[in-house]
């Protein structure tokens, strides 16, 4: 499933902030209570709008797209990944940006 079917951005809606599809939810809220040390049973139960299936598919997502990238490719995706949160990307920029990464595997560096 690719991210911006799990992903809403529209900027009726929370000012554009990308949120869970078909909630007000931020996406961000999510890794918010990860890098807190709470369960994803915590911010299901703080946000019944959003459903199990939703939250574990935004996560796989995300350890998709970081784990499909090289070691080298990795900060730069770290980077696309954190500005897609703090709203300075869209989503559909990030996906198209995801998807030229993985070729970058096949490119000889710069010398």
């Amino acid at each position: 499933m690719k991210l911006e079917e799990l992903i809403e951005r529209d900027s009726g809606k929370m000012s554009g902030t990308p949120v869970f599809s078909g909630t007000r939810v931020p996406i961000k809220h999510l890794f918010e209570y990860l890098e807190r040390g709470e369960s994803l049973e915590d911010f299901l139960d703080q946000f019944p709008t959003v459903s199990r299936e939703q939250a574990v598919a935004v996560l796989i997502a995300s350890r998709e797209s970081l784990l499909n990238n090289t070691p080298t490719n990795l900060a730069a995706c770290m980077e696309l990944m954190s500005q897609a949160a703090s709203d300075e990307l869209f989503l559909e920029d990030l996906n198209s940006t995801m998807e030229d990464f993985k070729d970058a595997d096949h490119l000889k560096p710069l010398s």
